[in-house]
């Protein structure tokens, strides 16, 4: 095996504060390193990310590549066992991911990535990240560990399908965890793959009185004195400069994490019940609690799509639902009572608040949120939002394309002026031989540039203030038939029945349309009370989870 060169200088960051970070010296070789990613419909994507890994500035001998293809439609099994020749074909039957039942399929092949094996394991269901490699930590402790000693894994590498990576990011983590035998985690920088100067994570800290991450640590965190000194030297957390270093952390991301797997062993796998989101953070939480350190290492970086990109109201459902449960691990007690009531009674607030403002599936996931939160509705959320659909059919289809027809838009933030006439355009181009435009009103609020000062030949205005008074009083003669809404931002609570129109600027050919009538407002009411006398019963009785194997 090659040796390591010189380790580079390992900064303890702010592990001073309240522990004495153990130094050890560098092994004279680098260990051995199981790299797991998990993907689902991005062939091209991870295929990439495989690309990324072939120019590794480490022993390639020494790294064993795990692809967990979580059921794909897209050919991406197939394609990747074309492309890049795995040595090793697994098929993972089990609708259970922490259940699995692995039939491993040995191929006469070299991988062309040029590590000592490439696995692709196939899924037959989508696991989601939270199943998905949970997987791969099965297959890396009953196959790979399994292998003669000198080539057993002892780091697993966990790495998303949708990033990159430079060339020295799997030797800097693992210097970085060689350098102490008390850490048990090492993250990496996270930039933007779009701008990859910028920044746009470094630290993470869990706020034990609420339950929420953030980049700061909260008031009475053992780390805040010593990231405050940090993040002004470099400028903050995020958009700052001379970032270089170890930071302790509560949370580092699984978009690229390195775990050392005897702490994996004493500590566990995944929760099983997740899905998605919360997954790592919790992890993180859990070896801390079992004396390990969790580092985030400045110069590891990878580049990444921001997260907030990624969100939508049935991922918040995943994010919010596990981030109450993860506390369960950590808090106890009255304090464990009181955070739980509060994480619960914000998301049926959120939920009433949506619906009031004609938001209506994005209310029914939120309740969903809480009741499955009180019930342990685990794993994938079984509630469908509507369907995205073309927007001048979907119009068309409803009859909303018609003279006689009202079209009212939500005007709460500037750019919405051209959103709404660019589906203006859009639907008067799909219009048929002889059909008329409907009436096109732009509900305005009164902060918006010339709120009421309509420009001649622009759409008939309604301008109405924060004031609830004002918004009710704006219903007046407006009996829309249809009201758009932009990014799910609603604030206007429209009576009348109608159409409540769901358009994502980022997709803003398709619409999802929901019917907003009164029975349909008066029937989620019903289930919005039921969940609401759960959760008080949920938040008194709640008690510490303890999981019943490694999985969780």
């Amino acid at each position: 095996m090659k040796p390591a060169p010189p380790a580079a200088p390992v900064e303890p960051g702010p592990a001073s504060a309240h522990r004495e970070p153990v130094a050890v010296d560098v092994p004279s070789r680098l260990a051995n390193v199981a790299i797991i990613i998990v993907t689902w419909n991005r062939k091209e994507m991870v295929s990439a990310v495989l690309d990324a890994l072939s120019k590794q500035r480490y022993p390639l001998e020494q790294i064993d590549v795990t692809v967990v293809d979580n059921h794909s439609t897209d050919g991406t099994a197939d394609l990747l066992i074309e492309r890049w020749r795995p040595e090793r074909v697994v098929d993972n039957p089990t609708d259970q991911a922490h259940r699995p039942g692995f039939s491993v399929h040995d191929r006469d092949a070299t991988n062309a990535i040029g590590v000592r094996s490439l696995n692709i394991v196939r899924n037959a269901h989508n696991h989601g990240g939270c199943g998905g490699f949970n997987t791969g930590f099965a297959f890396v402790d009953q196959v790979l560990r399994k292998a003669p000693e000198d080539d057993r894994p002892e780091y697993v590498w966990l790495v998303d399908d949708d990033i990159d990576l430079p060339s020295d990011a799997a030797r800097r983590l693992v210097e970085a965890a060689e350098a102490d035998d008390a850490i048990g985690l090492v993250g990496s920088r996270t930039c933007d793959i779009n701008d990859r100067t910028r920044t746009i994570e470094t630290t993470v800290y869990v706020d034990r009185e609420t339950g929420m991450m953030g980049d700061e640590p909260a008031q009475g965190h053992p780390l805040r004195a010593a990231h405050e000194q940090w993040a002004k030297e470099v400028g903050g957390p995020k958009g700052g400069e001379g970032y270089a270093g170890l930071r302790e952390v509560d949370v580092v991301s699984a978009c690229s994490l390195l775990a050392r797997w005897s702490a994996v062993e004493k500590v566990g796998f995944w929760d099983w019940r997740y899905f998605i989101y919360c997954d790592d953070a919790d992890w993180c939480l859990r070896f801390a609690r079992e004396g390990y350190r969790v580092v985030l290492n400045l110069d590891a970086v990878v580049y990444h799509t921001p997260w907030h990109h990624k969100l939508t109201p049935a991922r918040l459902y995943y994010a919010q639902r596990n981030a109450i449960w993860m506390m369960q691990k950590v808090l106890t007690g009255r304090e464990l009572n009181r955070v739980t009531f509060r994480r619960l009674a914000s998301l049926m607030r959120d939920s009433l608040r949506a619906m009031s403002n004609r938001r209506l599936f994005h209310a029914e996931i939120m309740r969903r949120t809480a009741d499955d939160v009180c019930t342990q509705g685990t794993g994938k959320l079984d509630y469908a939002s509507p369907a995205q659909e073309p927007v001048g059919e979907a119009f068309g289809d409803r009859g909303l394309v018609a003279k006689d027809k009202t079209v009212a838009v939500l005007i709460n933030r500037p750019e919405a002026f051209a959103w709404s006439r660019g589906l203006q355009d859009t639907l008067r181009s799909s219009l048929p031989a002889g059909a008329g435009m409907p009436r096109w009103v732009e509900i305005v609020r009164n902060d918006m540039p010339d709120a009421d000062r309509p420009v001649p030949g622009e759409p008939e205005r309604v301008v109405y203030s924060h004031r609830r008074r004002s918004k009710l009083r704006r219903q007046f003669g407006l009996n829309a038939d249809a009201l758009v809404i932009f990014d799910q931002v609603a604030d206007f609570p429209m009576l009348g029945r109608a159409w409540n129109v769901h358009i994502d600027t980022r997709d803003p050919a398709k619409a999802q349309f929901e019917w907003g009538g009164l029975r349909a407002r008066a029937a989620f009411m019903a289930r919005w009370f039921i969940t609401g006398v759960r959760c008080v019963l949920y938040a008194a009785r709640v008690k510490p989870y303890k999981p019943a194997d490694r999985y969780g």
